[in-house]
């Protein structure tokens, strides 16, 4: 080839100039760009997996049609390229910001095909492919988890979820391991498993776990498969069962509700041991956390209701997420919003007696508003410029506010009108992409309502109303009602709400009212003339989202008829007042020491298990945080006399287990720590409980942050006792505790990449502990700086319990100055800085009850 041809052909396979090259992560702008030119992708894909291992050898044929000219960026990050063809011509594999440069030259309009040979990395953390190391028999498992956009560090992709593929794989390893991916195994020699080709998925969903998994086989029809680690295998075994029928039942009852049969040609649970998230829905493979499923404490009720509302969340994905995706992570409500949702809303027709709107009430509905009234909240559309952001999209707005707006949605539309409009949603965007609009045209269609105005409003706005309500009466008779909404931001914006009031009487039917309006208030004419109550409740049914208050005569009859929860029909009503109580505390509108005497008053009554354990949670929250010394010092032996006694005597295992681990939270003084001592030692029977591992490392744990003289010594007698895997994961998280290793156990958080996450993540309680902030108040600067680096390198849910932990615990003035300080700064990561802002509420809200509240 003559000197200039050899030139200009080395030149035209050189990387896109400087100008053009691709920024870090994926923007939307390339990800648009590609979705116009490219079709009809196919992945077929080999892994080489080698026991312990830093990495595996992989290879790659890629094919896919294109439309469009010049050079196209494919995503591939942090593992290394050996050599690459395209179109049978080799190129360079020179990456550029992550990303390997397909050129033009040889890039054909119509079909392309691309060979390549590459190492994907492998490790406990950080990486797409983990390694997990079972202590207690030795063997290793490895999963892949590629959401959002991690799928480029397993394997080069276009990784954007509006390129579906079909994946074709095959698994080399060891002969001992099984394999379990997205489709059944097409064939099966020694050490080499081939898995055919898959329905069209988001590169995200593409999934495979291995290792020498046991399988526990479904018993009835339509059952899943369940994978577990060998060592875990006699606990699955006695769970799975129950497991494999509410997934069964799932099933069923969302294949009838969408008129859609399931999506995929099989569908496995693997349990993850260590797992980050509660699940991960790729198609036709869920994993699911281990701990989520077989119990590592003694489970209550609300344990097992928590177990089935996971299993049917990440089983609605298969239709919500996987069958239809969403085009870009700014809509990450349209899967996660709906599969929460969906969930409450299946095990209120499979299992009515679980009472799951009361928990959805209880569960959902808490965390969405205590992030919505914060600064760093955002709408559930959240814009996301490049997918390298799109793990901070993961929180309380899209899997808390999502499925509780959805619910006023349906409650808006009626239910025949909503079903029809998710049957049709996707009907049209099977095995494709859509984004909110195309919901919503979907709902307009069915429900023949201006469902859009609705929508922008809840959707595209960030923050929630308040919503408070009003009455006058006349010779006994309501002569005035009148609902006033305000923003609880500073943004002023007001809210399409549709609810119902209720109007209740003593001894008499109460009366309710649905009110469809938007605008700064409303009058209930309906309520003009009909008796005048004793107390008026604007949000009956938990249909409607806001801070709903209760006037001041109301209030007063709330605390008069929760006195006596004895003569009360525990019903979703009930718990709604109770929070509703509780909120005027957290506004500081009403006093924390009265709410606790309340409840202190009533718990040795009360019967319901779920609501034992909320009011564990705000009595600790309110002795921890909110009271203030003279109040704490009076009310805290009186607090631990309680909740003992109901650990002790409750009528009920259930009650048993939730104030147990209330007493083990909350027990400060000597009796109560000796208290603990005795239960550890077995000298303290509770009736029912056999203590757990976890158990008996929480107890130490907090006997730890206590400082008790005789802390240290147990620590030791248990690591001597227990020799579980699971042990070395406890020991490591209560050892944060101690006064004198917080600066070793930093130091590790941040260097150690050796551990686990879930490690981390288990013992930044302990660490943090509310009574060590003296402590802990130099590592909270040092802790906010860490974010951009755990933003990078951690997976989606680290960095939000990595801020609440270190800025939740703490209660000073000090660290409130401390985190608006930071927050001062000019060169924080926009993105990073809401994160903050939404926990750092918490502390400005601590602050403020103390300052106003100070005995």
């Amino acid at each position: 080839m003559p000197l200039r041809t050899t030139l200009l052909f080395l030149l035209s396979l050189a990387p896109t100039p400087a100008h053009a090259q691709p920024t870090p992560g994926i923007s939307q702008s390339l990800a648009q760009s590609r979705a116009a030119r490219l079709s009809d992708l196919h992945y077929a894909l080999t892994f080489h997996l080698q026991p312990t291992s830093p990495t595996t050898h992989g290879t790659e044929t890629l094919t896919f049609t294109d439309s469009g000219i010049g050079d196209l960026p494919l995503d591939f990050r942090d593992g290394t390229l050996t050599s690459a063809t395209l179109n049978t011509k080799p190129i360079p594999t020179t990456q550029i910001n992550g990303h390997l440069i397909l050129p033009a030259a040889i890039l054909k309009k119509g079909l392309n095909t691309l060979a390549i040979d590459f190492t994907a990395n492998i490790a406990p953390a950080g990486k797409a492919i983990t390694r997990y190391e079972d202590k207690d028999d030795g063997n290793e498992y490895l999963y892949t988890l590629l959401v959002p956009m991690d799928a480029d560090m397993a394997f080069p992709s276009f990784d954007q979820p509006d390129l579906k593929a079909r994946f074709t794989l095959t698994l080399e390893h060891p002969t001992a391991w099984t394999v379990i991916a997205n489709t059944a195994p097409a064939s099966t020699n020694p050490g080499t498993t081939t898995f055919p080709e898959t329905k069209p998925i988001s590169t995200y969903l593409f999934a495979f776990a291995a290792g020498p998994f046991e399988r526990i086989a479904p018993t009835l029809t339509g059952e899943p498969a369940i994978y577990v680690r060998k060592s875990q295998l006699k606990r699955a075994q006695a769970e799975a069962p129950a497991v494999q029928q509410i997934t069964a039942r799932g099933v069923h009852y969302l294949e009838d509700f969408f008129a859609q049969p399931f999506p995929f040609p099989k569908y496995d649970l693997v349990l993850i041991p260590g797992f980050p998230f509660g699940g991960m829905e790729h198609a036709g493979a869920t994993f699911l956390n281990e701990d989520g499923v077989l119990f590592r404490a003694t489970p209550t009720q609300s344990d097992y209701f928590r177990r089935d509302t996971l299993i049917l969340h990440e089983t609605t994905h298969q239709w919500f997420g996987d069958l239809v995706t969403m085009r870009w992570f700014d809509d990450l409500w349209l899967k996660e919003g709906f599969a929460q949702y969906m969930a409450y809303k299946a095990l209120a027709v499979l299992k009515p007696e679980t009472q799951p709107w009361k928990h959805f009430y209880e569960d959902v509905k808490p965390l969405a508003y205590a992030i919505d009234e914060t600064q760093g909240t955002t709408p559930i559309f959240q814009r996301i410029p490049n997918l390298k952001d799109a793990k901070s999209a993961y929180g309380a707005i899209v899997y808390q506010k999502a499925p509780a707006v959805i619910k006023q949605l349906n409650y808006f539309l009626g239910e025949e009108n909503f079903q029809a409009g998710l049957r049709l949603y996707l009907h049209q965007h099977a095995y494709a992409n859509a984004q909110w609009a195309d919901l919503i045209n979907a709902f307009q269609t069915t429900g023949h309502q201006d469902v859009k105005a609705w929508a922008d409003a809840w959707i595209l706005r960030r923050g929630m109303p308040q919503i408070d309500s009003s009455f006058t009466c006349s010779n006994g008779k309501i002569t005035a009602l009148t609902l006033t909404q305000k923003d609880v931001l500073p943004d002023a914006y007001l809210w399409p709400i549709s609810n119902e009031v209720l109007a209740a009487y003593p001894g008499s039917v109460s009366r309710k009212f649905r009110v469809n309006w938007i605008g700064s208030t409303v009058s209930v004419k309906e309520a003009i003339g009909t008796p005048c109550p004793a107390l008026l409740f604007a949000n009956f049914g938990d249909e409607a989202y806001g801070r709903f208050l209760l006037d001041p005569a109301s209030e007063k009859t709330v605390y008069t008829i929760l006195a006596y929860p004895h003569e009360q029909p525990l019903d979703l009503l009930t718990i709604q007042l109770w929070g509703a109580l509780w909120e005027n505390v957290r506004i500081a509108k009403s006093p924390p020491s009265t709410y606790v005497q309340l409840v202190l008053k009533t718990l040795p009554t009360e019967p319901d298990e779920s609501l034992n354990r909320i009011q564990g949670a705000r009595i600790a929250q309110a002795l921890q945080a909110y009271l203030g010394h003279e109040s704490r010092e009076a009310i805290l032996p009186q607090a631990e006399r309680v909740i003992a006694d109901r650990m002790l005597h409750a009528p009920t295992l259930g009650l048993r287990i939730v104030n147990f681990r209330t007493f083990t939270g909350i027990a400060e003084t000597p009796a109560a720590l000796a208290q603990l001592k005795q239960i550890l030692a077995g000298t303290l029977a509770i009736e029912g409980l056999q203590l757990k591992p976890l158990d008996r490392w929480n107890i130490i744990g907090h006997l730890i942050t206590q400082s008790d003289p005789e802390a240290h010594a147990l620590y030791l007698a248990e690591q001597a006792r227990d020799h579980s895997g699971e042990a070395l994961k406890y020991a490591y998280a209560v050892k944060a505790g101690v006064p004198t290793t917080k600066s070793q156990s930093f130091d590790d958080y941040l260097h150690n990449v050796a551990t686990q996450e879930d490690w981390i993540t288990q013992s930044l309680s302990s660490f943090n502990a509310w009574n060590q902030t003296e402590l802990t108040l130099p590592y909270l600067t040092p802790a906010l700086d860490e974010l951009p680096n755990i933003k990078a390198h951690r997976k989606i849910f680290f960095l939000g319990a990595w801020i609440s932990s270190f800025i939740g615990n703490q209660h000073s003035p000090e660290a409130q100055t401390a985190v608006h300080e930071w927050l001062a700064r000019k060169d924080i990561d926009p993105d990073l800085r809401l994160k903050v802002l939404e926990a750092s509420d918490a502390l400005d809200r601590t602050v403020l009850i103390r300052q106003r509240f100070p005995q």
